[in-house]
């Protein structure tokens, strides 16, 4: 009886859940969603630092404020990606 049951094809949704829960497809969103998260992060602190320097302000405040802007918007986008794998 087991035998039979292993053979008989899958339905539509039961392959889409079977590929919703296959490891090596969310270990690659999971750390895809890590490297957008330092690009974002990173690309507000230099951003930051460029336009500082452009205006040549005496403290790194400006730099600072934007760094964090990215910080928040790292943490929004990341949240929101999650939000949708879970769906």
């Amino acid at each position: 009886m087991a035998l039979q049951d292993q053979n008989t094809p899958k339905t539509t949704e039961e392959q889409k859940e079977e590929y919703k829960k296959n490891p090596m497809r969310l270990y690659g969103i999971y750390s895809s969603i890590v490297f957008q998260m330092l690009a974002i992060i990173a690309l507000g602190f230099w951003g930051g630092k460029k336009i500082n320097d452009y205006l040549e302000l005496p403290n790194d405040l400006l730099t600072v404020s934007i760094g964090l802007a990215g910080l928040g918007l790292a943490l929004y986008s990341t949240l929101k990606q999650l939000e949708n794998i879970n769906k």
